[in-house]
């Protein structure tokens, strides 16, 4: 099952950063706008039933990109400007972030934080170290916090880099339940 993207503030009320960015039809996520980008044709973030519903992640609906052979090894989606419905200072209460991720090949993984004007600084990857089972990777942002520079402060969008790397075939990665912490 496919459900659409649709622009808006997300359901189930007001997104805030202790909330999990889960998919599901009464969670956040699955009706942000996701855009696409350096893959190739830019096939959309799609909404599907879990692949694997099974050990760590149980959920219904998760977000599934195909990272295209023909796409940048640096493939990735990203919430519109606005979309999560606040703005955010790194702090010592959010800046580690979790993702769980189920992959059919083992790649790093980035995410990377913009702020209203597009600042941001590189992304930080984490491989995963499983393949066909659910992983959850933690990226840790600490050293970020007060450093002054973009991405660090005024920020409304996450990006996920779901599969960094050069592609001998197109790859589908699943991913879910991303938290701040």
């Amino acid at each position: 099952m496919v459900l659409a993207a649709v622009a808006g503030g997300g359901g189930g009320g007001s997104y805030n950063l202790t909330l999990p960015i889960n998919f599901e039809t009464t969670g956040h996520g699955a009706s942000w706008t996701w855009n696409v980008f350096e893959n190739d044709s830019n096939p959309p973030v799609e909404f599907v039933a879990n692949p694997n519903a099974s050990g760590i992640n149980t959920s219904s609906t998760v977000a599934k990109i195909t990272a295209l052979q023909a796409g940048q090894p640096y493939v990735g989606c990203e919430t519109a400007h606005g979309e999560m419905g606040i703005t955010w200072d790194l702090s010592a209460s959010n800046a580690i972030i979790k993702i769980m991720v189920y992959k059919t090949v083992i790649s790093d993984v980035g995410i990377k934080l913009v702020n209203t004007t597009n600042g941001a600084q590189g992304e930080i990857k984490v491989p995963n170290t499983v393949i066909n089972a659910w992983e959850e990777l933690t990226f840790d942002f600490t050293s970020r916090i007060g450093n002054g520079l973009d991405g660090s402060t005024n920020i409304d969008q996450i990006v996920v880099f779901p599969d960094f790397n050069a592609r001998t075939s197109d790859n589908v990665v699943y991913f879910d339940n991303i938290t701040f912490q």
